[in-house]
C-alpha cells in the first residue's frame, strides 16, 4: 500500500525565469511580491467594488448602511434568500466539497497542500463572497479580500513553480496586501500575515510581505484617497484612573469573543442535522436574516455605517420607528448582529467574521462605555472613545491576534494616545478568550475538522525535506519460493532487521522482520516447508521517494513498526530502500534545531 498525499496543480506552462535569477532567492521573491501587492490591491478594489454593485441591484445604494430606511420591508426578506440560493449553487456545485473557505481554507491549503489553492476555488469564492455580502449576509469582506489577495499569491506561485517554503512567504504577502488594502493599515497587514497565518518573524520573510503590503495600500489609497476606514474622532484618556475601565472593557469583550466562537460550530451542526441539502443552507440563513432584520435593520450586510456612528455618537435608538433608551438598543443590536453573524456563518454564506468582530466590538464598546460613563463622568470618556477601543479589543479576542490589532486602530486613530488603553483591552480581551480555548474564528472549523493550525510552520518545514534526503538502508531480498531455512540465514548474515520478499518480476510482496520470523526460529521442522511468502508481513505501509518527512511521521504516527520501504516513484511496487524510524526523528530533530537558528535548507 502506498501513502500519497493529494495536490492541486496549475497545468499552465511555467515561465522562463533564467536561472541566476532564480537562484538570488530574496530578489526574486521580492520581485514576485511586488506583482502580488499589484494583484491583491486590485483584487481588494474589485471586491469591494462588486460588492457595492451587488447592494445597489438591492437597495439603490453603494452600501446597505445608506438605504436601510428607505427600501421597502420586502427587500429585507428577498435580497438574502437570493442572494442564499446563488451561493448555495456555488458552494455545491463550483466549490470543493470539505474545504475551507476564505482564510480559514487558506490556512488549510498551508497546512495540508503545500499552499496550493485552485484556480476554479478562487474564482468560485470571489463570485460567492461578492454575491453574499452584496445581498446583505451580516458578513464582512475584509476576509474574502484577504483569501482573494492569498489565492491570487498561490495561483502565482503555482505557475512559477515555487518550492513550498518560497510558496508559504508568497502567501503571507497576499495576506498582508489583503488586510492592508481592506483596512489602509500596512503595517497592520504585515502583522496580521505574521501573527496570524505565518507565525515566522524571519528577516527573509518580513522584507517581501512588507513590499506587498505597502504596494496594496498605494493602490487602493490611488483609488479610494487616503482615508481611513471610519470616521474617527480625536481621542482622549480623562485620567488614569480610565485604565481599570479599560481592563474591565477588554473582559467584556474577551467574554463575548467566546460566546461567538463557541457558538460557531453549533450553528453548523443545526444546520447540517435540520437542512439535509447543503444547497438551501444559505437560503434559509438569509430567511431567518431577513427576518431579524425587519426589527432591526442595522445588521444587514458589513454594517460599517452603524459603526461610524457609534464612533461619533449620534446613533439613533429606535426600532419600528419608535423611539427607545439608547442602552436597550445597544444591547439588542448587539445580540442580533452576533446571533445573525453566527447563522450566516453556519449557513455557509460567503464572507468573513473579521467585519462582524468590528460590528459587535464597536456596539459592545458604546454599550459598556455608556454604562461607565454614566457611573464615572468626571473620570471617563463618553461612549465613542470606548466603542473604539472595543473594535480592536473584540478582533484581537475573536481571531486572536493582539499585535496586529491593535496596529490597526492605530493606523486607523492615527492617535498615540489611545495605544495605552487600546493596548490594555487588546491584550485583556485576548487572554480572557484564551483562557476558554485557543480556537478563533480563524481556526475553530480547522480544529474541529482535526486540521493542527498551531504547527503549520514547522509542517512546512518537514514537508519541504523529501523522502530522498532520509539516510535510507539498502536490504537483502528473496524471492516469494525462498525455503524459511535460507530465509533464516539471508536475514541472520544481513544483520539489517529486514528482508524483502518479491515475485518474479521483483516486485515487493511484503517483508520480513524479527516479528515475523520469531515464531519459527527455534523451531526447524518447517525450514524445507515453510516458504518466504508465508512468512512475509503484506500488510506494509510504504514511502515514495516523492514523499515527504512529513509525509513519514504521518506514517509512524499510525504505525508502530520500526522501517518503512522506499519505493521507486514511477514503480510503486519497486524497493529502493528501508527508512527506519530513529532516521526520521533525527532529521526532524535536526531540522528543528536549524529553523530554530532562522536556517533553511533550500530542496
Amino acid at each position: 500500500m502506498s501513502f500519497r498525499r493529494s495536490q492541486n496543480s496549475v497545468t499552465n506552462k511555467q515561465p522562463a525565469i533564467p536561472r541566476w535569477l532564480k537562484s538570488q532567492d530574496a530578489l526574486y521573491l521580492g520581485l514576485l511580491a511586488i506583482l502580488v501587492g499589484v494583484l491583491a490591491g486590485y483584487g481588494a478594489l474589485l471586491i469591494r467594488f462588486g460588492i457595492e454593485w451587488v447592494s445597489r441591484v438591492w437597495t439603490g445604494e453603494g452600501s446597505w448602511s445608506e438605504a436601510l430606511h428607505q427600501i421597502h420591508w420586502s427587500i429585507f426578506i428577498l435580497a438574502p434568500v437570493t442572494g442564499g440560493l446563488l451561493v448555495g449553487w456555488i458552494n455545491t456545485r463550483w466549490l470543493p466539497k470539505g474545504e475551507e473557505r476564505v482564510i480559514p481554507g487558506v490556512m488549510e491549503a498551508l497546512a495540508e497542500r503545500g499552499g496550493k489553492i485552485s484556480a476554479k476555488k478562487t474564482s468560485g469564492e470571489f463570485i460567492a463572497n461578492t454575491i453574499s455580502v452584496g445581498s446583505g449576509a451580516s458578513m464582512g469582506r475584509e476576509a474574502p479580500t484577504v483569501a482573494l489577495g492569498a489565492s491570487l499569491a498561490s495561483l502565482l506561485g503555482q505557475w512559477f513553480g515555487l518550492t513550498e517554503k518560497q510558496m508559504r512567504t508568497l502567501i503571507g504577502c497576499g495576506v498582508a496586501a489583503g488586510i492592508a488594502a481592506s483596512f489602509n493599515a500596512p503595517i497592520a497587514g504585515v502583522l496580521f500575515a505574521l501573527e496570524v497565518i505565518l507565525a515566522d518573524y524571519a528577516i527573509a520573510t518580513f522584507t517581501p510581505i512588507v513590499m506587498s503590503s505597502v504596494i496594496a495600500t498605494v493602490i487602493t489609497r490611488a483609488e479610494l484617497g487616503n482615508f481611513p476606514m471610519f470616521t474617527i474622532p480625536e481621542f482622549r484618556l480623562v485620567s488614569s484612573w480610565e485604565i481599570p475601565a479599560y481592563i474591565g472593557l477588554g473582559v467584556f469583550c474577551g467574554l463575548l469573543a467566546t460566546v461567538m466562537v463557541k457558538s460557531m460550530p453549533v450553528s453548523r451542526s443545526l444546520f447540517a442535522a435540520y437542512i439535509e441539502n447543503p444547497f438551501f443552507r444559505p437560503a434559509v440563513a438569509g430567511l431567518l436574516l431577513g427576518i431579524c432584520a425587519l426589527f432591526m435593520p442595522e445588521i444587514m450586510s458589513i454594517g460599517y455605517g452603524t459603526v461610524d456612528s457609534l464612533l461619533l455618537e449620534n446613533t439613533e435608538p429606535s426600532i419600528l420607528g419608535m423611539g427607545m433608551p439608547l442602552a436597550a438598543f445597544l444591547a439588542l443590536l448587539l445580540v442580533m448582529k452576533m446571533l445573525t453573524s453566527v447563522i450566516c456563518s453556519g449557513g455557509k454564506f460567503g464572507g468573513g467574521m473579521i467585519g462582524p468582530s468590528v460590528f459587535v466590538g464597536a456596539t459592545a464598546g458604546a454599550l459598556y462605555g455608556g454604562f461607565v460613563h454614566d457611573m464615572f463622568p468626571t473620570w471617563t470618556e463618553s461612549y465613542g472613545a470606548y466603542a473604539l477601543v472595543a473594535c480592536g479589543a473584540m478582533l484581537a479576542a475573536t481571531v486572536q491576534a493582539p499585535m496586529s490589532s491593535i496596529l490597526m486602530i492605530f493606523e486607523l486613530s492615527n492617535d498615540y494616545h489611545i495605544m495605552v488603553p487600546l493596548m490594555t483591552a487588546c491584550v485583556v480581551a485576548s487572554l480572557v478568550k484564551r483562557s476558554f480555548g485557543s480556537a478563533s474564528v480563524i481556526t475553530e472549523g480547522l480544529q474541529e475538522k482535526g486540521v493542527d493550525t498551531e504547527w503549520t510552520l514547522e509542517r512546512s518545514w518537514m514537508r519541504s525535506v523529501p523522502v530522498s534526503r532520509l539516510p535510507w538502508r539498502s536490504v537483502p531480498s528473496v524471492h516469494v519460493s525462498t525455503k524459511l531455512k535460507t530465509l533464516k540465514d539471508v536475514y541472520i548474515s544481513s544483520g539489517k532487521g529486514c528482508v524483502i520478499v518479491t515475485d518474479d518480476a521483483g516486485d515487493m510482496v511484503g517483508i520480513v522482520t524479527f516479528a515475523d520470523l520469531q515464531p519459527w526460529l527455534l523451531d526447524s521442522s518447517a525450514d524445507d516447508l515453510v516458504v518466504a511468502e508465508e512468512v512475509a508481513n503484506k500488510q506494509v505501509m510504504t514511502l515514495s521517494e516523492n514523499d515527504s518527512l512529513l509525509d513519514a511521521i504521518d506514517v509512524l504516527d499510525r504505525a508502530t513498526f520500526e522501517q518503512m520501504p522506499v519505493m521507486d516513484a514511477e514503480h510503486p511496487k519497486k524497493v529502493l530502500g528501508i527508512v527506519s524510524r530513529n532516521a526520521v526523528f533525527s532529521t526532524y530533530h535536526k531540522l528543528i534545531v536549524k529553523h530554530g537558528e532562522h536556517h533553511v535548507d533550500k530542496d
